[in-house]
């Protein structure tokens, strides 16, 4: 019997050790790990120096990084306790259940995902020889880029919550605060008296002006930088740094922010920074031109007959002038709603030469889109061209880069008339990438711009690259004015046409979606051009469905004549003219289709 209980201790024993040597390696995994993961928080040498791996160290902080768990929004919460570990000769697997989570979002969305190390033993410890890196970053991207919006969103009204609340208590002192800026790491905050209207937020108020308000600018402390005195304050540094262009009574001059005093007086109509030769600017003063030197010092006339060639060809607007956060120094209005809103007030000259509104909005300053959806706007470059002896037009590419948008480039000419004098007679925003200019006669001016599909979805043509016109009349007096039309045709109503208005190169889509190619404008679209006529005086026409097409384009078809012969009399002698054209055109395309 003693014998029996002897040998059943040692078996036990036996047993025993045989269990402590199987869990006595896994046991120091996880003490490894615990360590581990207490020392991630601590310097990048000291985690550093728990790899000994064939990655960079870039790629191995990478990682790290992740698994500390500092990101913004996005949590990572990494489970080093509930690790499946498991011996492959001489390596040992780590497999750590890693979850990704959004950080105080709405959204529930997470991210499963297995992490992998490999341990090799080293002395009494281990070293991490290999880990799964790529992996890891791709789980914890994928997350993030699917929440980046939202998280975007959040973040840049945290990281904007004190300059909010900094603009309520400078308020108390001031009417309203409008706007801020951050310029060189400062906080400035644009300050009205009087009630201010922020009219360009809306596309159809944005050319309305405030009347009766005085602008100024003060820091962070509500101590003023540039006295509220002036009808507007343009954007920091646009032209130079801590330069600022102030406006009052419709005169110009510039404000250094960092001497707090004004070095260009408000006396001129016009400022053209340059920077060219001896002069820093061009000024104007009614019809006389002058420079400031470098030190903002007035002499009259030019420095010289380049930079004189220069003004007068408007050489200063072919440059490239982009309006992009990152480039330029944006204003926002200091509110959560509009968060990510860029607002700019560019140099007067280029809002009192149309290429630029005085006040932009609607640019997005964040990373991803929040409230405002341009990325950028920006000149293309500008021409020059002689319309009557006394009237030039300049004509200047402006392309607006949208964000998320069906068309991600919208593409616009902004027009000038000047007088030999170089003052504005007329600005014009004409849409499309080209443009070309024909002078009709001494008092009509044709502008014509390509325009893919604007017609075709009207159903008013077949053809899918016809140009849209707009006409001018000039009259002797120098005096230029848009003309209107409700047609999409006004060619139709301004111009006796002839067969030119009706020959080109134009695509047309077959059913199958193939294209094809024509020389002449179909039997659809010269039918729309005649009927636009008609429509024009009121004629009813006896199919119903042309007669709805027609109400849809606005109130102003109100059809009453059930007979041509009723309105013939009402036509002008072009309309009456273009009538009788189109309808002849069309009977010999196809003789039945004559009103």
């Amino acid at each position: 019997m003693k014998h029996l209980i002897l040998a059943m201790c040692l078996i036990l024993t036996a047993t025993g050790c045989s269990v402590i040597k199987k869990e006595d390696p896994e046991q120091k995994v996880r003490v490894f790990l615990t360590t581990f993961q207490s020392d991630l928080p601590k310097a990048d040498d000291v985690v550093l120096d728990y790899f000994h791996v064939k990655q960079t160290q870039e790629a191995v902080l990478s990682a790290i990084n992740i698994l500390r768990d500092k990101h913004a929004f996005v949590a990572c919460e990494t489970n080093f306790a509930n690790a499946q570990i498991s011996f492959e000769q001489e390596l040992i697997k780590v497999e750590t259940p890693v979850t990704f989570r959004l950080k105080d979002m709405s959204s529930e969305d997470a991210e499963s995902f297995t992490f992998t190390l490999w341990l090799t033993p080293d002395n009494d410890s281990f070293i991490i020889t290999q880990l799964d890196g790529e992996g890891l970053f791709q789980a914890f991207s994928s997350i993030k880029n699917r929440n980046a919006w939202e998280a975007e969103q959040k973040l840049a009204r945290e990281e904007r919550l004190w300059i909010y609340e900094n603009a309520r208590t400078i308020e108390g002192k001031y009417d309203s605060v409008i706007w801020y800026s951050t310029y060189r790491d400062e906080n400035y905050f644009y300050v009205v008296d009087g009630d201010w209207t922020n009219y360009f937020l809306n596309y159809n108020t944005k050319h309305q002006r405030n009347s009766g308000t005085h602008m100024g600018l003060v820091d962070a402390k509500g101590e003023i930088i540039i006295p509220i005195e002036y009808d507007l304050v343009g954007a920091i540094g646009f032209e130079e740094p801590y330069l600022v262009e102030v406006r009052k009574d419709g005169k110009v001059g510039y404000f250094d922010i960092g001497k707090k005093q004004l070095v260009v007086d408000t006396r001129f109509d016009l400022i053209i920074p340059c920077g060219r030769e001896k002069a820093w600017a061009i000024v104007k003063q009614d019809t006389a031109y002058g420079w400031l030197d470098r030190e903002y010092n007035y002499q009259s006339g030019f420095p010289s007959a380049r930079i004189q060639k220069w003004t007068e060809d408007f050489e200063f607007l072919k440059r490239s002038i982009r309006l992009k956060a990152g480039e330029q120094i944006f204003c926002e209005i200091p509110s959560a709603e509009h968060t990510g809103s860029g607002i700019i007030v560019p140099p007067s000259y280029l809002s009192q030469y149309g290429i630029f509104d005085e006040i932009e909005g609607g640019i997005s300053t964040t990373s991803v889109p929040i409230s405002a959806w341009t990325e950028y706007k920006e000149t293309k470059g500008s021409f020059m061209e002689t319309i009557t002896s006394n009237i030039m037009a300049v004509v200047t590419t402006v392309q607006e880069r949208y964000l998320e948008g069906r068309e991600e480039f919208y593409t616009s000419n902004q027009l000038l008339f000047v007088n030999q004098n170089h003052d504005t007679l007329r600005l014009a925003n004409i849409s499309g990438e080209e443009i070309s200019m024909h002078t009709i006669d001494s008092g009509l001016l044709e502008v014509r711009t390509p325009h893919d599909f604007w017609f075709a979805e009207n159903n008013a043509c077949e053809e899918y690259n016809l140009y849209h016109h707009d006409y001018f009349a000039i009259t002797e007096g120098s005096e230029v004015t848009q003309l209107k039309s409700n047609r999409l045709y006004p060619q139709t109503q301004y111009v006796k046409l002839d067969s030119t208005y009706l020959q080109g190169s134009f695509r047309v889509y077959t059913a199958d979606g193939n294209e094809n190619s024509t020389t002449f404008l179909s039997i659809t679209t010269i039918s729309y051009m005649r009927d636009e006529i008609l429509a024009s005086y009121g004629y009813r026409f006896p199919e119903q469905s042309r007669v709805e097409q027609f109400q849809q384009r606005g109130d102003w078809y109100v059809p009453h004549h059930d007979k041509v012969e009723e309105i013939e009399a009402e036509m002008t002698d072009i309309d009456r003219h273009n009538l009788a054209f189109l309808n002849k055109i069309l009977s010999l395309m196809k003789p039945s289709t004559a009103a």
